[in-house]
């Protein structure tokens, strides 16, 4: 365990990472959330929770992603450098206490001429075993995230590198052992021109090119228990920096 401390110690951050939050958290003492479907912006991740998660469990969540996209792109150039940053990422997320199954970036092709890339990661999702179940939590936080110009701009903002734009979409559910499973569909899309914004637009299958890793994964939240404070002090204020909640 002290090789994971000494792990999260020696983690850097982006000078990027002072980029002040768009919207509080809410207040600790509401835990209406629990009771109801939920999402946020998270730098370039957009993450929902099915009812039912308790508040430290999406607590975990968050930080233990956040903590290892920080740090994945403080060393790796995500646009330049796809395989590397996602490699570091998951590897990272391992170490927190995430099981993942090996699954790298590859090339998709989407199955129909012209698409949007929110679609695209709808059916994504639909693909992987089992994502049928996380697609209708993942396409109400599209619809949400198109109607809330504030978060939509804080995602972009940390997606969108010239031509190229990389993102997570990570939708959650909770089993009665309180282990939290993730469907994290990690997406990478090079534009022909940087003009055009990435979601919620129809392109040509000649105007990009699409790289996607979608899996489950799974927090052992007694695991990360073990590791929480250590993520927690060494996030500091980016906790809330890069946070946006999301009216479902």
């Amino acid at each position: 365990m002290s090789d994971i401390h000494d792990f999260i110690a020696s983690l850097q951050f982006p000078d990027t990472a002072q980029r002040p939050f768009l919207q509080s958290p809410p207040s600790q003492a509401d835990n209406s959330t629990r009771r109801s479907d939920s999402a946020v912006v998270l730098g370039d991740s957009l993450v929902s929770f099915v009812s039912g998660l308790d508040r430290q469990a999406r607590e975990d969540v968050l930080n233990s992603t956040l903590l290892m996209q920080l740090a994945a792109s403080k060393r790796f150039d995500k646009a330049s450098q796809r395989e590397e940053w996602f490699n570091f990422y998951t590897e990272g997320l391992g170490k927190l206490g995430w099981t993942l199954s090996h699954n790298e970036m590859q090339r998709y092709q989407p199955n129909r001429q012209a698409f949007t890339l929110d679609d695209v990661a709808l059916d994504i999702i639909d693909s992987v075993a089992g994502g049928s179940a996380f697609a209708p939590i993942a396409r109400r936080t599209f619809e949400a995230l198109r109607k809330q110009p504030h978060a939509l701009q804080l995602f972009l903002g940390h997606c969108n590198n010239g031509n190229v734009g990389t993102f997570q979409i990570m939708p959650c559910t909770q089993n009665a052992e309180g282990d939290v499973t993730m469907l994290m569909n990690c997406m990478q899309v090079v534009r022909n021109s940087s003009n055009t914004s990435i979601l919620f637009v129809t392109f040509q299958s000649n105007d990009v090119q699409i790289f996607r890793a979608a899996q489950t994964a799974v927090l052992n939240t007694q695991a990360y228990s073990q590791v929480r404070e250590a993520v927690i002090a060494k996030l500091g204020d980016n906790a809330n920096r890069f946070l946006a909640h999301l009216s479902l």
